[in-house]
């Protein structure tokens, strides 16, 4: 609803009322006091990891079937991201 009404208006963009809508109406539906609209994944994913404390020297293991942002996220919080094989029939990380 949110979208339709911001590309009616002709303000689409990171920032204002819409924005401020849309983070209060999904803080109110997962039952969060807050929540935090990212102008993308990268930045979703680095968010993600900077309020886990992820930094300097950890370790983050990601798979190797992902898209490059998933191994730059880990790499701007100074962290070292491990490569592990993916399942080939479930694509998911494989013990």
């Amino acid at each position: 609803k949110l979208v339709s009404k911001a590309v009616r208006s002709g303000w689409v963009s990171s920032k204002g009322k819409f924005i401020q809508e849309f983070e209060e109406n999904f803080a109110k539906y997962i039952g969060a006091k807050h929540a935090i609209a990212t102008s993308n994944g990268t930045s979703a994913l680095h968010l993600a990891l900077k309020a886990l404390g992820v930094g300097l020297r950890d370790e983050v293991i990601i798979p190797t079937l992902t898209f490059a942002s998933v191994a730059n996220t880990v790499i701007y919080t100074g962290s070292k991201p491990v490569l592990i094989d993916s399942h080939p029939e479930y694509w998911c990380i494989n013990p």
